[in-house]
């Protein structure tokens, strides 16, 4: 269904919905890993006594931050930067206490570990940091590892080569990662442009320039499709309505006051009716309004809410002298196998009635011929 409100959601929108999906398997993901990894340390008898408490404090957290995520999707940012900030400064700080060991890290178990573990620092910051933030925090990852591999170099002495050739070779595929990930990043800031230009496209090829409203291409889309998909239980109405004396106000206040009042009459028309109807702007001072669900009555008693509240519109001129505004309004129930088409007619039909009756007034479109 056609709203002027709320056309498209936007790229930024869909970028956080899309982002809130990806941190929710990440954390999913990484419950998995951390059950993987305690398990096998365990059967290995390789687990030291810090992990012994922290895989179950890592368990807490996650399952702790999903829960909280799923919960209350407003929290994202707080948790993607918690997340990282966190995950960054447990890996960095045991990478820090390895190169100060006193063997190789060839044959180091959790050294190896460490440095496998590292690209998922890189890869959090580039999807759950903003675009800035995220190459700056890469950036000074890669400096922390350079610094270590810088540092190891100098502490090793006779497993030195080694060491030095896995360092410097981590640091180039992590270098590599980085700037794979730096072309994921441009890519994504290019599609949330395009998004957004898309957005500002759609919107202007839907509603009018002055009112905002839908304008005619689209209800007339939206018609056709109502007169495809009918139910005579709760068939669509359209009300046609038009300002009253409407050259007039032209004439006698000027184009700029004409404009103002059509501002001031789609505004009134909008708010006073439901999210799922359609508001649009029809001609020059021609207004229609699309109910796609009403019951018998309802229409008719809506058409006179509108009529007085447009009738009740405080517009004044410079000098503060009112203008009167009132609106006449034709009211046409969709019957079955009825075209878009005929189906307007009837309510230009009972508008022009409405007109003829001395306006400032509402009338019901007659029934089509069998």
């Amino acid at each position: 269904m056609v709203q002027n409100s709320d056309i498209v959601y936007s790229a930024t929108q869909h970028i956080d919905r899309l982002m809130r999906r990806v941190v929710l398997l990440m954390l999913a993901a990484g419950v998995l890993a951390v059950l993987a990894i305690w398990r096998m340390e365990v059967v290995d008898a390789t687990i030291d006594p810090f992990n012994r408490f922290g895989y179950p404090a890592m368990l807490l957290v996650f399952g702790a931050t999903f829960a909280t995520l799923w919960r209350y999707p407003g929290v994202l940012v707080f948790a993607r930067w918690t997340g990282f900030l966190c995950i960054t400064a447990v890996l960095e700080f045991d990478l820090w206490d390895q190169i100060h060991v006193a063997g190789p890290l060839l044959g180091n178990y959790n050294a190896l570990t460490i440095l496998n573990w590292l690209p998922l620092c890189y890869a959090m910051a580039f999807f759950m940091l903003e675009s800035r933030q995220a190459f700056f925090a890469a950036a000074s990852i890669l400096a922390f590892f350079g610094l270590c591999t810088l540092l190891r170099s100098e502490a090793a002495t006779s497993y030195a080569v080694q060491d030095r050739s896995l360092m410097v070779n981590t640091l180039i595929s992590h270098a590599v990662l980085v700037a794979c990930l730096t072309g994921g990043l441009w890519l994504k800031h290019v599609v949330a442009v395009q998004g957004e230009q898309s957005k500002r496209l759609n919107l202007l090829a839907a509603t009018d320039a002055l009112t905002g409203l839908a304008n005619r291409r689209v209800t007339l889309q939206l018609l056709d499709q109502l007169a495809r998909e009918c139910r005579l239980d709760l068939a669509p109405v359209v009300l046609l309505a038009d300002l009253d004396h409407f050259k007039q106000i032209n004439d006698g206040w000027g184009h700029a006051m004409g404009d103002q009042v059509l501002v001031a009459v789609a505004s009134a028309l909008r708010a006073s009716t439901r999210d799922a109807d359609t508001v649009a702007r029809w001609g020059g001072e021609e207004f229609l309004i699309v109910l796609p669900v009403t019951r018998a009555g309802e229409a008719t008693d809506l058409a006179e809410r509108l009529r007085l509240r447009v009738e009740a519109l405080q517009v004044a001129d410079r000098h503060q002298c009112p203008v009167p505004v009132t609106l006449s309004i034709g009211i046409a129930r969709l019957v079955a196998d009825e075209s878009g088409s005929s189906w307007l007619k009837r309510a230009d039909e009972a508008l022009y009635r409405a007109k003829n009756d001395g306006r400032n007034c509402v009338r019901l479109a007659e029934m089509p011929e069998a």
